[in-house]
This record gives structure tokens, C-alpha cells and sequence, in this order.
């Protein structure tokens, strides 16, 4: 004859006191007769590592309540103490990774944080030509202070890169230099580019369109400084009466040296169109959310989100990063003889 297993109390730690009590649906109940307390046992096989990876996907905790028929407040516990068992995603880099390129994109997501009073920005940077994310912070604010910081990091893993690819943010160029002196810094053309429309109003006014056609096909691609200066000096002489005209001139002219920090770094980029992909998808995640209830929740889902992208295989890569599908980025940077630790549940990749 089988015997009832016994369930240890949970207020007053022991076990020869507590009896059944029935049952709700699939959940036992017990009484404890020595101290008086009802409490509940959920005997069913819940695949925690699955319904964190849907988390981190981006459901929130009552759509993994509806999923997994649980009450929202459980969903978010086993959230946190999965993520909670996960490595420092800064500290595993410095563990197990070194092999990263010369080239880094850097760009910040700004995020909701309820009871605050403006959005947190979460601060990450990826390895441009091995697609790997060594390093993140979630700040108050893109400042010079917090892009230090994230530099610090990289400093931290002895990783010096040559190239960083970035918009216009003169906190994250000043801190850079700073961090890294021997750095070139490229500003994204598209940014730039667009920094340009706003102040010529071309969206809502005709008059300066010829002109911004061709500044466009000034910053369009990779030229020499023969054919950038020609055009350059061709729109001059077309223009050098025009005061708003010149000034915008003298401005890339006083760029120069960011708008050709690409030079001599083979296949560099000149835009940072793949953190603003990265930081699309991780907006539809954020959606889900909607927000989170404290910062140091925060900190944990951004911690379990890029080591989970960090160890999922590429699927969908094109163009010359056609060789990274079915390889992961943490794949291509760990260090030589290091055998990684397995986190995740082996997924295909959906990024």
C-alpha cells in the first residue's frame, strides 16, 4: 500500500502535523494542526526555463498566467528566480569571452519604470562583425557618466576597439574618447543626415529639397576625399550666397573627420542600422511588458534578454554576415579551450 507524501509546513516547518485537506482543480490543499494553517501544493511539473524564455519573449506575467494556467503573482516568481540564477551577462563576458572584432555599434533604449517620474535608457553596445553583446548598463540617462561607465566595462575586459559607430550623441563620443583615446568614432550617416531635414524643414517646405538631394548623395556611401570635396565645393559655388546653406556646409565640413572614421577599418559600417534593428525587436518585447515594477527587475530581465541573444543561433542573417547562421554570437568570441556553461533551453532563433 502506497503512503501520502508528506508536505513540510511552511510556517511552522514540520511535516508530522499536516493532513489533507482536499484538493482545488489540480492543486492539493493541507492543514497544519499544529499551528492552524491552511496551505496549497502545486504537484504538476511546471518547465520553468520555458515560461522564462516566453518572459524574456515578451509576455507579460498574466499572459504566462493564461498560458500555463497559473496566478500572475506565481508566473512572476519563477521569472525571478530563473533569472536571478543566471550570470551577470558583464561578469560572464569577462569569464568566458576575448575574441571581439575592432568595430562596435553603441545606441541606448529608453525604457518605463513605474513610479518614476521620467524613462530609464538601457545602454548596450554589439560586436559589429561577430554580432555578439559583450557588455550593458541600465542607466537614468544617456550622460557622459553613464556611457563611462559602459565604457569602463569594455576597459574591464580589456577589449580597446578601433571603430565605434553611433548617432549624434556628444555624451557617448566625449566619453568614448575619453575611455578609449586612439578610438575613431563614425557617425551614423543616417542620423546625420536626418539631423539635416529637421533644420531645413524639407518635409513641410519645398525650398531647400534640391539642396538636400544632394547633400544625400554627398553621405550616400564610401567616397574619397577627391569625390566628397568635389561635390562639396560644387554645392558651395551653387550656394554661397545662401547663409542657411553655408552653414550646413561648414558643419559637415567641421564633421569630417566623424563622417570618415571608416577609413582604412575594412567593411566598417557608416550607419548604425543594426542597433536600431536590435533596438526594434527589443521594443516589441517591451511592448508586452508595458513597464516594469522596480529597477532591480529591470536589471535581471535586461540581464537574462541579452545573454539569451547571446546564445541563440542566427537565422537570418544576409548580405557578408551570411556565415553566422547557425552560429551564436557568444560562439564566435569565447575565448580559446573555454567550454561554455549551458543557460538557455537549445531554441531556434526567432531574433
Amino acid at each position: 500500500m502506497g503512503h501520502m507524501k508528506k508536505y513540510r509546513c511552511p510556517v511552522c516547518a514540520v511535516t508530522d502535523n499536516v493532513v489533507g485537506f482536499g484538493r482545488r482543480k489540480k492543486v492539493l490543499r493541507y492543514f497544519c494542526k499544529a499551528c492552524h494553517k491552511h496551505f496549497s501544493v502545486d504537484p504538476c511539473f511546471l518547465d520553468t526555463k520555458t515560461i522564462l524564455s516566453d518572459h524574456l519573449d515578451g509576455l507579460s506575467f498574466r499572459d504566462l498566467s493564461r498560458r500555463y494556467h497559473l496566478s500572475p503573482m506565481k508566473a512572476w516568481r519563477i521569472c525571478e528566480e530563473e533569472l536571478k540564477k543566471l550570470p551577470n551577462n558583464n561578469q560572464f563576458t569577462f569569464n568566458y569571452c576575448s575574441l571581439f572584432s575592432n568595430t562596435f555599434v553603441f545606441d541606448g533604449k529608453y525604457f518605463n519604470l513605474a513610479g518614476k517620474d521620467h524613462d530609464w535608457v538601457f545602454l548596450w553596445g554589439i560586436d559589429y562583425f561577430r554580432h555578439d553583446i559583450p557588455v550593458f548598463l541600465v542607466a537614468p540617462s544617456e550622460s557622459y557618466q553613464s556611457w563611462s561607465k559602459l565604457f569602463f566595462y569594455l576597459r574591464v575586459i580589456n577589449h580597446y576597439p578601433e571603430l565605434i559607430v553611433c548617432d549624434d550623441n556628444t555624451n557617448l563620443k566625449m566619453a568614448a574618447r575619453k575611455s578609449f583615446p586612439a578610438v575613431k568614432i563614425q557617425t551614423c550617416f543616417n542620423h546625420f543626415k536626418e539631423n539635416i531635414r529637421r533644420d531645413l524643414k524639407v518635409r513641410s517646405d519645398e525650398a531647400y529639397k534640391p539642396f538636400m538631394r544632394r547633400i544625400e548623395a554627398v553621405l550616400h556611401d564610401k567616397q574619397s576625399d577627391e569625390a566628397m570635396n568635389r561635390l562639396l565645393f560644387s554645392l558651395y559655388e551653387d550656394y554661397q550666397k545662401d547663409p542657411v546653406a553655408v552653414s550646413i556646409l561648414t558643419n559637415i565640413e567641421r564633421y569630417r573627420s566623424e563622417l570618415t572614421g571608416y577609413r582604412r577599418i575594412p567593411g566598417s559600417p557608416v550607419t548604425n542600422n543594426i542597433m536600431e534593428g536590435l533596438n526594434s525587436h527589443l521594443e516589441s518585447r517591451l511592448a508586452g511588458l508595458c513597464s516594469f515594477q522596480s529597477l532591480s527587475y529591470a536589471r535581471l530581465w535586461f540581464n537574462g534578454y541579452v545573454l539569451k541573444r547571446r546564445f541563440t543561433s542566427f537565422t537570418d542573417c544576409r548580405g557578408k554576415f551570411r556565415s553566422l547562421n547557425g552560429k551564436r554570437g557568444v560562439d564566435l568570441t569565447k575565448k580559446p579551450g573555454v567550454d561554455l556553461p549551458s543557460l538557455f533551453l537549445i531554441v531556434i532563433n526567432r531574433f
